[in-house]
């Protein structure tokens, strides 16, 4: 326990030290963004997988499908103990045990860090603050509108909301269904969660509707926030 408690440290110590490179590397040479989505663009076709069909679907369906996991969440905190009784009733002991205890202690975790990151700090505060023209907005990319980095405070809110993704953030969120857990669960939701957003985001830049630091920064948007919630749960059931 002791073994997987240190990498569980370390693992944390490795995201710390990459975001503060990916800081450093993007605040340096701003350029990377248009480097990176200049191999996903064709002078005079525009962004020509757009359209794939798997594109799409990952487009339309990511908000859906959170949606419906984080409204199955909020059921499962909420109504976590009528549930057990119902299934004790019906004589699964063990699932109700779950379903009381660790089941429902992991979606209002879930629940919480989906309010605060893909929602506050990614949609209230990120989109409507930062300005930031999409790729196929700006000029390079037959848009209108200068390139901003990622540290660049753009004019318009309203129409330039290009950082963070949503859309990876929602998948990213995954990683909050491990946090209640033990070390290689909590690790393997971590790498579920990344492995979907960074999925979805590709799809989004794909489209032309993100930079590769909107991906990676959105990232750090929900996991920070997760981070907080795991300690203060880990704290609160700490015996006094």
């Amino acid at each position: 326990m002791a073994i997987e408690r240190d990498r569980a440290g370390k693992e944390v110590r490795w995201l710390w030290g990459a975001l503060f490179f990916c800081a450093v590397a993007f605040a340096k040479v701003p350029s990377i963004d248009v480097m990176v989505t200049g191999h996903l663009y064709t002078p005079g076709l525009g962004f020509i997988h757009a359209q794939n069909a798997l594109v799409q679907a990952s487009y339309h369906w990511t908000p859906l499908i959170g949606r419906a996991i984080l409204a199955g969440m909020l059921i499962l905190a909420l109504l976590g103990p009528l549930l057990a009784r119902l299934l004790r009733w019906q004589g699964r002991e063990q699932l109700a045990v779950q379903c009381r205890g660790p089941w429902r202690r992991m979606a209002a975790v879930a629940v919480l860090c989906g309010v605060l990151g893909p929602g506050l700090v990614v949609e209230v505060w990120f989109k409507n603050t930062v300005g930031r023209p999409r790729p196929v907005q700006v000029a390079e990319f037959g848009g209108d509108q200068p390139f901003h980095g990622v540290f660049q405070q753009g004019a318009d809110a309203t129409t330039h909301r290009s950082f963070v993704s949503s859309h990876a953030a929602t998948g990213f969120w995954l990683l909050s269904l491990g946090l209640t857990a033990g070390p290689v669960w909590r690790r393997r939701w971590l790498l579920i969660g990344l492995f979907m957003g960074s999925l979805i985001g590709l799809g989004r830049m794909m489209q032309g509707g993100h930079f590769l630091s909107d991906i990676i920064f959105s990232f750090y948007a929900v996991w920070i926030p997760c981070e907080i919630v795991a300690a203060l749960e880990r704290r609160r059931r700490r015996p006094q």
